[in-house]
């Protein structure tokens, strides 16, 4: 089969057919990490589970740091390749990369020095705080390498080499589960143990595409990096709707996990911890089709194929939608052997996980039509719609609701907040889709005509 390219026309099915390596890399990277808290909760305990995850959120929040990089500069690679501009684009490639991998290794060794107070600060007790601060610095010293993983993924869709990034991570999965059960069910080295594991899975992850990009023969590469302030601002504006989403994410997980802790004790983290991992795994599919379209939507912006853009737009949402259906019948079917699954050692436990999953599983059905279009605007490098969009789907619509909901109905505005933010996410959504449609005719007429063969020698090494 004709391998998709970027300049191909993208109707429904060559959306999903293009976003599948994508999909099938984030179902392996949400199944292995599921694997990780199965190997855990099992071998170790459950307060060594409760453990892990209070404090993985705020590793979350520094490592998609990587993510920002990663997406921006696809939008903006994307479009410059679109344009024709070649040894550009591999310039922004390297000094993106290249900032990224500086920036990760000062972040990862302030978080090592204040992983103790940041232990305490999501509320780790004394029973569960050397779990923490033993799995998060043993994380810390891998964590540049996990940054660099999640910045070089999506840009390997740029490359038109998805299938490459899904390789990746099945590798990156395989190596984590193997080696969970060296260090975790054979010699029993505890938090210690599952850490080593992960951290060594993700230098994999981030090496596979490094050596990729090194390859000179490819037609994006590693070359001598831009100094260009001003295309990192755009890559970092680019990208700052998909950090605040992760980012937003991880500070909401906080929030929820001291809200599950004032309401519902230590089983409410454990609960919450089980439909996260639901969650995170069926989002895959919304996640690998949406971070598959940035890179077409710049590239057809970069054309100024006003068309294919507005195909995109359709197709992808209509896709989105179907997805989010099928997602949220699922969610609700199978609450139970799920919880089974990861607690089914504690009946009270698995019972309230299996709840949250069915009142928190209905986020699904409007869900894939968020992260769609947050990414599609991405596409667009309009990073201001993109970033509200993100803002009110992943920070303003559940802390809101996670706070004020518990208070008006009791425990179940726990599970049914996420819910209530999808709901806000789409207002937003159809705000900003409105917006664009007045402008995205002129925006397209009116930009600039490019010379390629100018560009190019001017970043030519």
């Amino acid at each position: 089969m004709k391998r998709i390219q970027l300049s191909d026309h993208f109707k429904l099915s060559t959306i999903l057919l293009f976003s599948l390596p994508c999909i099938g890399m984030q179902i392996v990277d949400n199944t292995y990490q599921a694997a990780d808290g199965y190997f855990i909760s099992n071998y170790i305990g459950e307060a060594a589970f409760e453990a892990e995850n209070l404090i993985f959120p705020p590793l979350l929040i520094v490592m998609y740091v990587g993510l920002m990089f990663g997406t921006g500069a696809s939008a903006l690679i994307s479009r410059e390749l679109g344009e024709g501009h070649r040894e550009k684009a591999n310039a922004i490639l390297s000094m993106t990369m290249l900032a990224l991998a500086v920036i990760g290794v000062l972040l990862a060794a302030a978080l090592y020095i204040l992983l103790p107070a940041v232990a305490r600060m999501v509320g780790a007790s004394d029973a569960l705080l050397g779990g923490c601060v033993t799995y998060g610095r043993v994380l810390c010293f891998f964590m540049p390498f996990q940054m660099l993983s999640i910045a070089l993924h999506p840009l390997l869709i740029t490359a038109e080499r998805p299938g490459l990034g899904l390789a990746a991570t099945a590798a990156n999965a395989a190596a984590n589960i193997l080696l969970d059960w060296v260090f975790v069910a054979v010699l029993g080295r505890g938090m210690e143990g599952a850490a080593v594991a992960t951290g060594l899975a993700w230098t994999l992850s981030a090496l596979i595409p490094a050596v990729y990009f090194a390859d000179r023969r490819h037609t994006l590469h590693f070359s001598r990096p831009a100094m260009d302030p001003a295309a990192l601002g755009k890559t970092l504006y680019n990208g700052a709707s998909e950090m605040v989403d992760a980012v937003a994410y991880a500070v909401v997980a906080l929030i929820f996990n001291l809200q599950m802790l004032r309401y519902l004790g230590e089983a409410g983290v454990g609960a919450y911890a089980v439909s996260e991992y639901v969650g995170g795994l069926f989002s895959a599919v919304f996640y690998g089709v949406s971070m598959s379209i940035v890179p077409v939507v710049g590239y057809h912006l970069g054309k100024k194929n006003a068309a294919e853009v507005r195909s995109l737009r359709r197709s992808g949402l209509l896709l989105m939608g179907l997805f989010g259906l099928v997602m949220t019948g699922l969610c609700l079917a199978l609450a139970d052997p799920i919880s089974r699954f990861f607690v089914g050692y504690n009946g009270e436990l698995s019972a309230l996980a299996a709840h949250a999953l069915r009142l928190a599983g209905l986020s699904f059905l409007p869900g894939g039509v968020t992260t769609y279009a947050a990414s599609y605007f991405t596409g667009l490098n309009e990073g201001g719609a993109s970033l509200i969009i993100a803002a009110v789907k992943g920070f303003v619509g559940p802390l809101a609701a996670v706070w004020l909901l518990p208070l008006l109905i009791g425990v179940n505005g726990l599970w049914l907040s996420l819910p209530l933010a999808e709901i806000l996410a789409t207002i937003a959504v159809v705000a900003c889709l409105l917006w664009w449609y007045r402008h995205e005719d002129q925006k397209l007429r009116t930009a600039p005509e490019s010379d390629p063969e100018k560009e190019n020698l001017r970043w030519q090494v």
